[in-house]
């Protein structure tokens, strides 16, 4: 089904204040700008000031590609045309000429949760011994999970998980493997587990 800017409107995709990406092969142009108005199949964008030098190739009937991210679901895109310019106030107005495509989107639906769950790292030699530690599941999807901890677990580190399901009084077991980690705050990790 195609998506008009209004459906994305609709969708909570795209709304004011939302961070796009403008492209113009031709004139070798690529920028942000922010979503200042919304119509039927229209956008009012403001340009971010350190692209305003490269705007000068572009005029009115000027075709450009749009594009945005949308967390957890995929990157969309659009192509345009430029309806008005007013250089002055760094003010686009594009006109949607061609449907909303999603573009690299998640294959599995991503879960956000805030769990507390444990895990146990599998590190013979690790000074964290056989000890299961406490941490918070923070999204789960089909192929894997982020989960916030406060215990070293270095990219690889194969780990046990429990995630208690309270509602059913069960306890899911799952075996994963560390594939990513991203620094959190007071000494907390992000790991990304598939």
């Amino acid at each position: 089904m195609p998506i008009t800017i209004a459906g994305a409107v609709q969708q909570k995709k795209i709304a004011v204040g939302k961070q796009v990406s403008l492209t113009n092969s031709h004139a070798d142009l690529t920028c942000r700008a922010k979503v200042v108005d919304v119509l039927v199949k229209t956008l009012l964008l403001q340009v971010t000031t350190p692209d305003m030098r490269q705007l000068k190739a572009l005029k009115p009937q000027s075709e450009v590609i749009i594009s945005f991210t949308v967390p957890d679901d995929a990157i969309y895109a659009c192509q345009a045309t430029i309806a008005s310019f007013n250089e002055d106030a760094a003010l686009i107005q594009i006109k949607q000429a061609t449907p909303l495509e999603r573009r690299e989107q998640r294959l599995d639906y991503r879960l956000k949760t805030a769990e507390i769950i444990y895990i146990l790292a599998e590190q013979p030699d690790s000074p964290l011994g056989q000890d299961w530690h406490q941490a918070c599941l923070l999204d789960i999807s089909r192929g894997g999970a982020s989960i916030l901890t406060s215990v070293a677990l270095p990219i690889g580190t194969e780990i046990s998980v429990w995630i208690p399901l309270d509602e059913v009084d069960h306890v899911l077991e799952a075996t994963a493997q560390v594939v990513r980690l991203k620094q959190g705050e007071e000494g907390q990790a992000i790991a990304g587990v598939s």
